[in-house]
C-alpha cells in the first residue's frame, strides 16, 4: 500500500508540472545516484583486511590444516576478507586466487594496503615486484629448494631483480647469466615502501624438522598395521609447523622444513633405520646456507604410551605432554643435556605437568645421537604419543613457543 501511494504522487506530480518534468526527473536521478554513491562508500567502509602478524604464513586451498598450500604472506600488505568459517579467513590473494589462513596469526583491519606479494603467474616481463637484496651469504640455486643444484654464491648487500615466486624461494634474474632461485629467509624485499626485511641475528633463529615426518595419531591415522601410525597428510608435521609460525608470532624467527623423508628413504631404497641419516643431510645443508641457525628441534610424537602418561590438562585446555630426548652418543651430550632441562624448567613454572622431563638414550636405546653433535642447542621433542590428538599436539606447540620466546629474551642471544 505504501508504495502504491507514493507511486500515485509521483504520477500526479508529473501531471501538474507539465513543462517541469525533465527537471523533476533530474532530480530523482539526482538523488538517486546520490542513494547509490551512499551505499558503494557504506559498502567500501564495512570491507574488513587481514594483516598477518608473522613473517611467512601458509595459505590454503580449504579452512584446514592438511589443505594444499597456494603461497605464502608476510607481514606487509592487507588482503580482503572473503569469508569465515571457525578458526579460518578466507582472504583475497589477487583478481584471481584466494586462500585460507588461521585466524589466530591474523590482525583485521579496516583499511587495506597493497599486498607485497608476487605475482607467481607473471612471466619475467610482466612483473613489477622490485628487487631482493641479500642479507646473508647464501647459495643462488636452479630450483626451489635446498636439493637443488647451486648455480652461484650471493653476498650480503648484493640485488637481484624478482621474477617470480614459489613458497619461500623468489626467483631472481641474474642478467645475461640467466635466473636462479634465492630463499626468503635470507632477503629483504622492497615488495612494500613502508616494510624492510630485518635479517635475524647470527645464531639466533630456530630450524625445525621431522626424521620421523609421517607419525600420526590412532584416531586420524591411514597407516596402523603393526606398530606404524602414520599418515602421509595428517602427521607430526603440521605441529613442527604450528611451533614455527607460533615462534614467528612471539617474535622468534623460526624455519620450518618440509621435506618428505619417508618418501625419501623409498625412492633411493633405504630402510626406516636410516632415518637420521636422511634428516641429518637435511640439517646440514640449512647451516651451510644460512648461518643464523642456531636451535635445532626434530619433532617427534612418542608410540603407543597409555594416554593418561602423555596427556594434561591445564585450564580449559588439553595438551599433549613433551618429552625432551637427548643422546648420549654425542661427546658432547652435555651442552644439550643443559639446553633441554633450562626448557624443562621453564615449562614446568608456567604450564605445570606439561613437561615428562628429560631422557637421556645412548646407542643400545635408540639411535643415540639423533643429529646433536650438529649443535650445542639440539633436541629431540616427543609431543605427546599415539593416543592423543592433533589439537592437543598444536596446544603443546604453542606453549612451546611461549616458553622458547620467553629463554631467548632471558639469555640475549649473540
Amino acid at each position: 500500500m505504501l508504495r502504491y501511494a507514493i507511486g500515485s504522487a509521483v504520477i500526479s506530480a508529473c501531471l501538474l508540472l507539465g513543462a517541469a518534468q525533465p527537471a523533476f526527473g533530474q532530480q530523482a536521478t539526482s538523488q538517486s545516484n546520490s542513494s547509490v554513491s551512499v551505499k558503494t562508500a557504506a559498502a567500501k567502509s564495512s570491507k574488513t583486511y587481514a594483516q598477518s602478524t608473522v613473517d611467512r604464513l601458509n595459505v590454503r586451498t580449504a579452512p584446514k590444516l592438511t589443505a594444499s598450500v597456494v603461497q605464502m604472506i608476510g607481514t606487509s600488505g592487507s588482503y580482503e576478507i572473503l569469508d569465515k568459517q571457525g578458526e579460518w579467513l578466507k582472504i583475497q590473494l589477487s583478481d584471481k586466487q584466494a586462500g585460507w589462513v588461521s585466524a589466530d596469526y591474523i590482525k583485521q583491519t579496516t583499511s587495506g594496503t597493497k599486498p607485497a606479494v608476487v605475482n607467481t603467474n607473471a612471466g619475467p616481463a610482466g612483473v613489477e615486484s622490485g628487487i631482493v637484496k641479500i642479507t646473508d651469504v647464501t647459495n643462488l640455486r636452479k630450483g626451489p629448494s635446498t636439493e637443488d643444484e647451486i648455480v652461484g654464491k650471493a653476498q650480503p648487500g648484493q640485488t637481484y631483480p624478482i621474477l617470480d615466486k614459489e613458497g619461500d624461494w623468489y626467483r631472481v634474474s641474474l642478467g645475461k647469466k640467466g635466473t636462479a632461485y634465492v630463499a626468503a629467509w635470507v632477503v629483504s624485499t622492497n615488495d612494500d615502501p613502508g616494510t624492510k626485511a630485518v635479517a635475524p641475528a647470527s645464531g639466533s633463529q630456530v630450524f625445525i624438522y621431522h626424521t620421523h615426518n609421517r607419525e600420526s595419531w590412532k584416531n586420524v591415522a591411514s597407516q596402523t598395521k603393526g606398530s606404524s601410525i602414520d599418515d602421509p597428510k595428517v602427521n607430526i608435521t603440521l605441529v613442527g609447523e604450528r611451533l614455527g609460525t607460533s615462534l614467528q608470532k612471539r617474535g622468534v624467527s623460526a624455519l620450518v622444513a618440509d621435506d618428505d623423508i619417508t618418501e625419501r628413504l623409498v625412492a633411493n631404497n633405504l630402510s626406516f633405520s636410516k632415518s637420521y641419516t636422511e634428516s641429518r643431510k637435511i640439517v646440514q645443508t640449512a647451516m651451510k646456507e644460512n648461518t643464523t641457525l642456531g636451535y635445532f628441534f626434530d619433532i617427534h610424537r612418542d608410540g603407543d604410551v597409555p594416554r593418561k602418561q602423555t596427556t594434561v590438562t591445564i585450564g580449559s585446555k588439553t595438551y599433549a605432554r613433551v618429552l625432551f630426548v637427548i643422546g648420549m652418543g654425542n661427546a658432547d651430550y652435555k651442552a644439550n643435556k643443559q639446553f633441554a632441562e633450562a626448557l624443562h624448567e621453564r615449562l614446568e613454572k608456567k604450564y605445570p605437568g606439561l613437561s615428562r622431563g628429560v631422557l637421556m638414550k645412548d646407542k643400545a636405546h635408540g639411535d643415540g645421537e639423533y643429529n646433536q653433535s650438529l649443535s650445542p642447542r639440539s633436541m629431540l621433542l616427543e609431543v605427546g604419543g599415539a593416543n592423543n590428538t592433533l589439537q592437543e599436539s598444536l596446544n603443546t606447540a604453542d606453549a612451546l613457543a611461549d616458553i622458547f620466546a620467553l629463554y631467548v629474551g632471558a639469555t640475549k642471544l649473540s
